[in-house]
């Protein structure tokens, strides 16, 4: 209990930034140009706007290119008459706001795109905050998977750790965007540092009887963190204040990586028995335990090997060393066709499971209450597919959930602007499918492709995944500003899609897994039932 614990408190943390950027980074609620000019006046903000901005709608980002000297020596009353004169005879070009003052903003203190004005035509620069925290989840998922094999998941764990204090304390106190964005890249990468090892810890070291609920309770954390997120957002509205309300339970990391101990299933690979002893035990070996030594045949035939390997060519070794079980995914036809439609699935998958958590303001719902509901939504999302699994088997049960998903989602086309309950309802609707899918397709892809391409299979799919989530902000920011509806119409087509794709791929829920390429599942009309 005391493992399951050390490993899913981390996993709260995590889900801390799966929505934090709809918080920290939020478009201001009402933002405007300052006219340097005009601010030495008695004329009210409103007052201000209607002459700088009148009949524009690019909210503040340009104004009139008026003489605005010239109307500040002027009483409001006349001001107006006169611009409104003027532009009959000849209307004035529109500028960028940046050339007669500067942007200002209400409650500028709750987003960081006021510290560095991130709006208008740098907009794109304020998504490249979500961004950065998907790149980072991309190159940590790899990096310290490889690292948690080869050194130890306590070490990989310690070292994600680190990158998440490291993180944190830069988005918290920088004055330089580039810096913040580095500290979420930070945060992307010790997510995955944090996650995997935890998981892997909780696989390895708790008996078969607890590891179902277990791994539900690891994934059901999750969503625990948006929902602790959303709380503290409300109550602490500066987003400097809010991001460190969010780092200070970071330092709980420290007791962590104190108090956890290395796995000994991974110790045991190693054949460092003694230090197994101790953490079972809790002493010093008393034994004297040796590690198996190789015969002199095995020997002998491992030096036969190397002088035969000496001879072949890089790019054999290459073909027949890390680059086989690559190319063995796309060498069967098979296989093959089964790879593209896993990349196509993990893609909108993801894209859809981070659409659906950012896609607050195009919604125009309180961002607080938003991340609430998706938190809350996605709690039993873990559960609901354990029992279809047992009940309709994989193909049926990924199909039913893309499609839940899809419609869902699409249903939001058929629902009138000002209707926010109904949409939100349908896109928590379609947030619980994509959640529950998630779970399911990496459970599908894990059966469905033979042993000696497994992690080749799930490692390649998981880019995938990345790509869809790295997509999702600038669909929801780019997209989304041309049409509050786009987001989740182009995630409903694609998830529909991904539905009827899976009907292409066999059922795998029977108790033998295939272990050859050649051996690999073929589609079959009626499923087994697990």
């Amino acid at each position: 209990m005391a493992i399951f614990f050390l490993c899913v408190t981390p996993n709260i943390l995590n889900g801390f930034h799966v929505s934090s950027y709809t918080l920290l980074g939020h478009l201001p609620d009402d933002q405007w140009c300052g006219v340097d000019a005009l601010q030495h006046t008695n004329w009210t903000l409103a007052e201000k706007r209607s002459i700088s901005e009148y009949e524009l709608e690019s909210g503040g980002c340009t104004i009139w290119d008026w003489d605005y000297e010239h109307l500040a020596r002027m009483s409001y009353t006349s001001a107006l008459n006169y611009t409104r004169r003027m532009a009959q005879i000849n209307k004035p070009t529109v500028v960028s706001c940046k050339t007669k003052g500067s942007y200002e903003y209400a409650q500028p203190e709750t987003t960081f795109v006021a510290d560095w004005e991130l709006t208008c035509e740098r907009s794109i620069q304020r998504t490249s905050a979500q961004v950065a925290l998907s790149l980072g989840k991309f190159c940590g998922s790899f990096s310290f998977g490889i690292l948690a094999d080869k050194f130890g998941r306590k070490t990989s764990f310690t070292l994600g750790a680190v990158f998440f204090i490291a993180g944190s304390i830069f988005c918290s106190f920088t004055p330089w965007y580039s810096i913040f964005l580095i500290g979420r890249f930070a945060l992307g990468s010790a997510s995955s540092g944090l996650f995997y090892p935890a998981f892997t810890m909780i696989v390895e070291n708790i008996c078969l009887k607890h590891r179902t609920w277990m791994s539900i309770a690891f994934s059901a954390s999750y969503p625990v963190g948006m929902i602790l997120l959303a709380i503290m957002g409300y109550l602490i509205q500066p987003w400097r204040y809010l991001q460190l309300a969010l780092t200070i339970p970071s330092l709980l990391l420290i007791l962590n990586c104190y108090l956890m101990n290395e796995s000994p299933r991974w110790l045991i690979t190693k054949q460092r028995y003694n230090r197994v002893y101790k953490i079972l035990f809790g002493q010093p070996c008393h034994y004297d335990i040796q590690p198996t030594i190789a015969t002199a045949t095995e020997i002998s035939t491992d030096k036969k090997t190397l002088a035969t390997a000496t001879n072949v060519s890089l790019a054999q070794k290459l073909k027949n060393g890390p680059l086989k079980s690559i190319i063995e995914l796309f060498a069967n036809p098979k296989v093959r066709r089964y790879i593209f439609t896993s990349y196509f699935m993990f893609c909108v998958t993801s894209l859809s499971y981070y659409v659906t958590a950012l896609n607050a303001a195009n919604f125009s719902v309180s961002r607080y209450l938003y991340i609430v509901a998706t938190g809350v939504v996605d709690i039993p999302s873990y559960v609901v597919p354990v029992i279809m699994l047992r009940y309709t088997g994989r193909r049926i049960t990924t199909m039913f959930l893309f499609m839940l998903t899809g419609v869902s989602l699409l249903l939001v086309l058929s629902v009138p602007a000002g209707s926010t309950t109904w949409i939100v309802s349908f896109a928590m609707l379609g947030r619980f499918g994509i959640s529950a899918t998630y779970s399911v397709v990496t459970l599908y892809t894990a059966e469905l492709y033979p042993t000696e391409i497994r992690n080749s299979a799930l490692g390649t799919c998981s880019t995938w995944a990345h790509v869809g989530s790295i997509s999702a902000p600038y669909v929801v920011d780019v997209l989304g500003a041309l049409g509050w509806y786009i987001p989740t119409t182009i995630c409903g087509c694609c998830v529909l899609v991904a539905g009827l794709l899976t009907l292409t791929l066999p059922e795998t829920g029977t108790d033998k897994l295939s272990d050859k390429v050649d051996d690999a599942p073929a589609v079959e009309s009626k499923p087994e039932k697990q």
